[in-house]
């Protein structure tokens, strides 16, 4: 029979994430004991190129995951030759070399990633043995969850990266290397003051401006006030000038057009930046959290550079991530 095209989409889907398993913990796997965080960069189609044997490289790729890349290659040429059933195809993929250590290794990273332990669930349901081994706060939890956790940018997550990183390093224990790490949290809250008073000054002026604009409009003393020293037109007589709305409309000939022009030109700023945002561009922000990470790792040249940056892009300007758990 011909494999139709959803047929094609399902094999390449079962194979694509069997795929990205597999290069999940064969990036784990790699020394520092700890990993590191440019494994999960890999998930995405690297960079690649043809090698005089026309085998695909790529600058990630580890023998462990060559063969799984050849087993997916495998299904993309097998998709369009025709077969009785789709266990030729298996039939067929199945005398490759490469495949048993692909299946092995792939059984073997989702087992250690699921965790789920032979006799943890009856019917579905978790074990009362099985869940009092629940972690309970990130330095209890494994390896590759704290590396998922980080590459989300949970900052605990990111501390926790660090915190491992430092015990390897030097060869201490925990508690020691947590030392180590408020050493380097306090490094990074270096000019954070600076670089988040362009924020809180914004926070301020929109602010003032907002409830200034109350008296400047309604409030008789003060509209007179502004008048005198920045208008200098004359006001109508006072029996026009009883209520608050006389007043307004009396301030409004020179109001409307201050305040229709800023409220203009935020309308334009707003749409600007949600243009930005849909580029994905924050200029200022992402400048200062650059900026900030490329100190950090240059105060601290010892320990995984994307531990550091990512810890340091992951903490807050106004104030630090509580790291007591």
């Amino acid at each position: 029979m011909t494999i139709t095209e959803q047929n094609k989409v399902k094999i390449m889907s079962l194979l694509f994430g069997a795929r990205c398993t597999v290069r999940i913990g064969a990036n784990f796997s790699r020394q520092p004991p700890y990993g590191n965080l440019r494994a999960f960069q890999t998930l995405t189609t690297p960079k690649t190129s043809m090698s005089e044997n026309n085998e695909t490289k790529s600058p990630h790729m580890t023998p462990a995951f060559v063969g799984p890349l050849k087993m997916t290659n495998a299904i993309q040429s097998t998709s369009t030759v025709h077969y009785s059933s789709l266990s030729a195809i298996a039939a067929k993929l199945s005398s490759s070399p490469s495949y048993s250590n692909a299946t092995k290794f792939i059984a073997q990273t989702t087992r250690s990633m699921a965790g789920n332990a032979p006799g943890s669930h009856i019917d579905g349901k978790p074990t009362l043995e099985y869940v009092k081994g629940m972690p309970k706060t990130f330095a209890s939890m494994t390896n590759e969850q704290i590396l998922l956790f980080a590459e989300l940018e949970i900052p605990e997550a990111c501390r926790e990266c660090i915190v491992r990183d430092v015990m390897a390093v030097h060869n201490i224990e925990y508690d020691e290397a947590m030392k180590v790490f408020e050493k380097i949290a306090k490094t990074n809250r270096e000019g954070m003051a600076l670089a988040a008073f362009p924020f809180y000054l914004g926070f301020g002026i929109a602010v003032t401006a907002g409830y200034a604009s109350f008296p400047l409009v309604f409030h008789k003393e003060t509209v007179e006030w502004f008048n005198e020293a920045f208008v200098t037109s004359e006001l109508p007589p006072k029996e026009d000038l009883e209520t608050y709305f006389e007043v307004g409309a009396a301030s409004w000939g020179w109001m409307e057009p201050l305040l229709g022009h800023i409220s203009f030109f935020l309308l334009c700023m707003q749409f600007s930046r949600a243009q930005l945002q849909n580029l994905g561009i924050r200029p200022y922000f992402n400048w200062q959290k650059e900026r900030r990470s490329r100190y950090l790792i240059q105060k601290y040249p010892k320990y995984d550079a994307e531990f550091l940056a990512n810890y340091s892009r992951c903490d807050r300007l106004a104030e630090p991530h509580d790291m007591t758990h």
